[in-house]
């Protein structure tokens, strides 16, 4: 079939070009959107009383305050335990498009462990900037509670009990979906595709309407 036949078939049933290329675009919105997520991580760091986050830990005060970061860690998380295999990789990177995890950072390797600082890290990852920062503000605030709860009616005061110090203070999200570059090649792809069917359904459809007609 000569080129100029086929761009008049495809002018003469120009019905399923429009069907096929309105379908390719609704799934290339469908991938971008499902492609798309956004990221964010703050430390909450837990300051013993009388100090500061900036000041040196002596190791007395560090082992209680880690014990304590740990045990507000299990409650996080339900008292499950954490996954820390991929714990330094971003949530994204492991396959999570919308979660969040709390944990106690392991400075050590993956067969010893090692938490040598009182921090708990909030991760979380979403399909939109105000889910995360929602996430992330919500998990922070609830952190500073099960603080408070714990510390509460022990009879000490308040400026003796340990605090928490959040950093950063506001919460940057990132972009971390398809780069545009990803998002142009896959439209491109999609588009050949698009193309290549709607002739092929063109075609057919003609040919089975020129059977009908000579019958």
């Amino acid at each position: 079939m000569t080129t100029r036949k086929l761009l008049q078939i495809l002018a003469r049933r120009w019905y399923v070009v429009v069907v096929v290329l309105t379908l390719t675009g609704l799934v290339y919105i469908s991938l971008a959107r499902d492609g798309s997520a956004y990221s964010s991580e703050v430390q909450v760091v837990f300051v013993a009383p009388g100090d500061v986050v900036l000041a040196p830990f002596n190791d007395q005060r560090r082992e209680t305050l880690v014990g304590f970061a740990a045990a507000i860690e299990s409650e996080m998380n339900n008292g499950r335990p954490t996954n820390r295999l991929a714990e330094r990789a971003p949530l994204f990177g492991t396959g999570v498009n919308q979660g969040y995890q709390v944990l106690l950072p392991n400075r050590g390797g993956q067969w010893q462990y090692s938490f040598p600082d009182p921090v708990l890290t909030i991760r979380a990852v979403g399909p939109n900037p105000q889910w995360v920062t929602a996430t992330v503000d919500g998990l922070v605030t609830r952190i500073n509670a099960l603080v408070a709860d714990r510390q509460q009616g022990s009879g000490v005061p308040i400026v003796d009990t340990i605090h928490t110090k959040r950093i950063p203070n506001e919460t940057a999200v990132d972009f971390v979906g398809s780069s545009a570059g990803a998002r142009t090649r896959a439209l491109v792809s999609l588009l050949l595709v698009g193309l290549a069917v709607s002739a092929f359904l063109a075609v057919t459809v003609d040919r089975l309407a020129q059977k009908v007609h000579t019958q």
